[in-house]
């Protein structure tokens, strides 16, 4: 079954990592370049706990969850578990989703849940995959720009829930990390020093675009 899975996703180039390290930016760069499919992974939240809410009682709560519940109550560790939890349980759907599009453009697949462990098995070549990880100065400096996050003023913590998105966001993008240099894979570290085209451009050598 891997196997097949490996022949079947020979297409596509995944571009994961922490956020604010801009996946996205670059992905559509890189899609303008070479008319290249992207896959968003940020946007199938939503209906990805929908599915899985349907037989897993966890996403049903999850779903009911209050914006306290979710970002202020928790600790930034819990978080982080929860996290690796859902990206666990959601990369079945991407799966599906991803061979239900056609093989012909590329397709660049983008999004903070595709965590090394689990593309690994379904990698033909380390070149199909890629993560970006934000230095805390880049990431801090993003969700200022971006007004990040966007549901802060929604909880009766705004600051404690920036906080701890904050620290949960960089506890993973440490995991990533580890994850993806203890199997040979490659890690790009964003820290501002390069513009988006450019690191676009680091991104074509390395999935050999050129």
């Amino acid at each position: 079954m891997t196997q097949d899975l490996r022949r079947a996703l020979s297409h596509v180039r995944w571009i994961g990592g922490a956020t604010d390290a801009g996946k996205t930016t670059v992905a559509r760069i890189l899609a303008e370049r070479h008319g290249f499919q992207i896959y968003h992974y940020d946007p199938r939240d939503l209906p990805h706990h929908r599915r899985l809410a349907q037989t897993n009682p966890e996403y049903r709560a999850a779903l009911e969850a209050s914006m306290d519940e979710r970002w202020v109550y928790p600790e930034p560790e819990e978080l982080v578990q929860r996290a690796l939890r859902v990206m666990q349980d959601r990369f079945p759907l991407v799966v599906e989703e991803l061979l239900a599009l056609p093989r012909r453009p590329t397709i660049l697949a983008e999004g903070f849940g595709f965590m090394p462990e689990h593309i690994v098995p379904v990698l033909s070549s380390s070149r199909q995959a890629i993560w970006l990880v934000p230095t805390e100065s880049f990431k801090l400096a993003s969700m200022k720009r971006r007004k990040k996050p966007s549901f802060a003023g929604k909880t009766s913590d705004p600051e404690r829930a920036a906080r701890n998105l904050f620290r949960r966001d960089m506890l993973l993008a440490e995991i990533v990390r580890d994850q993806a240099q203890t199997r040979g894979l490659t890690v790009y570290e964003i820290d501002g020093s390069l513009s988006s085209g450019e690191v676009a451009t680091l991104l074509e050598t390395h999935f050999e675009f050129n």
